[in-house]
C-alpha cells in the first residue's frame, strides 16, 4: 500500500483526541480519550479494508488546508500519508469535511477501526 504508513490525528475539545495509526505492514493502533483514558486499539486491516482505504487514498489528490472558520476552537485533524520524500499532509477543522466528500470518506473510514 504506497500510502502507508499513515497518521489520523484529532483535538477536540475537553481533553478530547483520536490518533489513528496504520504503518506499512497494514497493522493498525488506535488510541481515544476524554474524560477517561481508553487502553490503544490494535489490529490488523483485513484485505478488503486495505483495499478500501486505499482506494479512497488514491482518490485524494494534493493535499488540501481547510482552516477552522473565525472562533472555531477544537476539532483540528491532521492526515499524514507516507514517509520520506513521498509524505503529504491534510490539516483540515473536522467542520469543513463536507467541503471535501474524498477526505470525509477516509476519514469515516478510519474511523470505524
Amino acid at each position: 500500500m504506497p500510502h502507508l504508513p499513515l497518521r489520523y490525528r484529532v483535538v477536540g475539545q475537553d481533553d478530547y483526541m483520536l490518533e489513528i495509526d496504520v504503518g506499512t505492514d497494514a497493522c493498525f493502533v488506535v488510541n481515544s480519550g476524554d474524560h477517561t483514558s481508553h487502553e490503544p486499539r490494535r489490529g490488523t486491516l483485513t484485505p478488503s479494508q486495505g483495499a478500501k482505504l486505499n482506494g479512497l487514498l488514491d482518490q485524494l489528490g494534493e493535499p488540501r488546508d481547510h482552516p477552522a472558520p473565525e472562533g472555531a476552537s477544537g476539532f483540528m485533524a491532521v492526515l499524514t500519508l507516507g514517509e520520506g520524500e513521498q509524505t503529504r499532509v491534510f490539516r483540515f477543522w473536522e467542520g469543513a469535511l463536507a467541503e471535501d466528500p474524498g477526505l470525509e470518506a477516509v476519514v469515516r473510514a478510519l474511523e470505524v477501526l
